[in-house]
């Protein structure tokens, strides 16, 4: 009798172990991708990306273990850097990327046509289960400036994208936060995009 016992707790632990890392596999597919403009005229010039240290916060509220909300791990702080890493690399001919403090004498001896600084960097995540309906929300802000030579623009972005899904019906957070997350970094990707064109017109406009 014991050593039936012990033969299915070893079975048993044996079986989680596969099931843990079955799952793990899974969950590491489920990477959020980041869609840029097609056809991006470069921006002729030098200029600078700096993104500071401490500039991203996340608030998140996950109030229901429905649909395996316990695996949700979206790396938002390295999608915001790597959105205006990329975007900077698609949008200017000649970019250079700063990173961690910058002291003053930067800008003093500055030689960059712009400088556009992230400055802060909010993700607000949410899920609950209301019913028999398991309810995701992303929200995201951005905000960076541009520096030229007399002038600064500060800039202010907003982008939110919900989803949900009956929690018996094959319920995966992982997945549909993926594809809300997607959206909201597309939507906040545009309008970087567009904020970013305005302002170095605007600050290098004379």
């Amino acid at each position: 009798m014991i050593f039936k016992t012990n033969s299915f707790i070893k079975y048993l632990l044996i079986s989680t172990f596969f099931i843990i890392i079955s799952c793990s596999k899974d969950f590491k597919k489920e990477n959020v991708n980041l869609f840029f403009p097609k056809n991006i005229a470069k921006i002729e010039g030098s200029h600078a990306l700096i993104i500071k240290n401490n500039i991203f916060n996340l608030k998140k509220n996950i109030s229901s273990d429905d649909c395996e909300s316990w695996a949700l791990d979206l790396k938002l702080e390295k999608l915001f850097v790597d959105t205006y890493k990329q975007l900077s690399k698609k949008m200017f001919q000649n970019i250079k990327i700063f990173e961690g403090e910058i002291n003053e004498s930067f800008f003093k001896n500055n030689s960059h046509t712009s400088v556009l600084t992230l400055e802060k960097n909010i993700a607000y995540v949410d899920f609950k289960t209301e019913g028999n309906k398991g309810k995701f929300r992303i929200v995201l802000d951005s905000s960076f400036k541009v520096k030229g030579d007399k002038k600064e623009v500060n800039n202010n972005l907003n982008s939110k994208q919900t989803w949900e899904k009956n929690i018996f019906l094959n319920c995966n957070l992982s997945v549909g936060a993926k594809k809300a997350t997607e959206e909201a970094f597309k939507n906040l990707i545009s309008q970087a995009y567009s904020s970013i064109y305005e302002s170095v017109f605007t600050v290098t406009k004379k």
